[in-house]
């Protein structure tokens, strides 16, 4: 990937874990602090379920984040949570806050530990490229996860500052500002396919999909121009 100066990055489930295991053993530990005995992973799914209702959430009642046009009316990952957390306790049939279902996840996005992959890829690609953190994430949570794993970029743009959500062109526009790159210099690096990759393509960035877990490309997708496993094989992708 010849002429690039600048890589940047999504952050959770591609530097930061926030694996569906790690999830489960958060909802199995807020379903035993309201009462709840629930079989493993069973609390989880409920909030997944739930997960339908996000972009009629963040985005105003559209269905599907915009790749560009005008930017939809802004709500942040916390409003998001603590709405959902009412339906799952309402659900539940328990009497807690909102915030109690809220606050256990945004904890669990603020103290996300890196993946053992991340810091030696990043150590060797910031000998050569200037490196970024583009994430759909709140700037708090954000911050504290990066604070914890020792994590400095050039330039860290969240959701909650531009308000907007990936894939919209203008996320991706606004790291390229900040680190003075046109896009076509510039790699995004994620694990989303519509939020990451295509985002990324869209706004003339090229882009590599991190599948850590194995999953299978949408086919009504065009494919991506290159696929990871794992962050280790970015420094001899970026050099060819």
């Amino acid at each position: 990937m010849a002429n690039l100066s600048a890589v940047v990055f999504d952050y959770y489930e591609t530097l930061a874990e926030i694996s569906a295991s790690i999830r489960e053993r958060i909802f199995d530990d807020l379903a035993q602090r309201v009462g709840l005995d629930l079989a493993p992973g069973e609390a989880y799914r409920h909030w997944r379920e739930l997960t339908t209702r996000d972009w009629v959430l963040r985005l105003a009642g559209q269905q599907q984040p915009p790749l560009d046009g005008p930017t939809p009316p802004f709500v942040s990952f916390r409003e998001v949570w603590l709405e959902r957390s009412r339906q799952l306790f309402e659900r539940w049939g328990v009497d807690a806050p909102a915030e109690l279902g809220a606050d256990a996840y945004a904890g669990a996005h603020a103290s996300a530990a890196v993946y053992a992959d991340a810091p030696p890829a990043l150590t060797a690609l910031q000998e050569r490229y200037r490196l970024a953190v583009l994430s759909d994430a709140d700037s708090g949570f954000l911050a504290s996860s990066m604070e914890r794993n020792g994590l400095a970029f050039e330039a860290v743009v969240a959701s909650e500052e531009v308000r907007a959500y990936k894939p919209h062109v203008s996320m991706f526009r606004e790291v390229c500002a900040r680190l003075g790159v046109e896009p076509s210099s510039a790699l995004y690096v994620g694990d989303s396919p519509w939020a990451d990759i295509q985002g990324a393509r869209h706004a003339g960035m090229r882009a590599v999909w991190v599948n850590r877990h194995g999953v299978t490309w949408p086919e009504d997708m065009e494919p991506p121009e290159a696929e990871i496993r794992s962050l280790d094989q970015l420094d001899e992708l970026s050099t060819r």
